[in-house]
């Protein structure tokens, strides 16, 4: 038997989807998935990047442009992430957050595991 999921667990979900519709109303959910592995594993390259998410590299690199600052042909992207050229072997990129990324993930954060509201005290 199949494990029920709980209507505050989907509602989280959508919030979630939601956050990143805000960013991009069609922003693909690969954009999303490589957002959140990059968070999760800051440093990553595009290869390992690809390798993780199971897609060509090429998909992974545009991925990455569209979550950088700019996109392809100078369309503004969403400045979350940022690529650098790995010192030790130039053709490798390194991707980790902008401070922009860092915001947006704190925003998911809260909504994955709010805070307790607590009323302020009347003086």
């Amino acid at each position: 038997m199949p494990a029920r999921v709980r209507p505050d667990e989907v509602t989280t979900v959508v919030h979630v989807l939601e956050a990143f519709r805000k960013l991009d109303p069609d922003l693909p959910i690969q954009y999303a998935l490589s957002f959140m592995t990059i968070a999760q594993n800051e440093g990553i390259s595009i290869g390992e990047l690809a390798e993780r998410l199971g897609i060509a590299q090429s998909s992974a690199s545009r991925n990455v442009a569209a979550l950088s600052r700019w996109h392809s042909f100078g369309k503004a992207g969403l400045d979350l992430v940022q690529a650098q050229e790995d010192p030790r072997e130039r053709r490798r990129k390194i991707v980790t957050l902008t401070d922009q990324g860092r915001a947006f993930l704190e925003d998911l954060r809260a909504i994955v595991s709010p805070r307790d509201f607590r009323p302020a005290k009347s003086a």
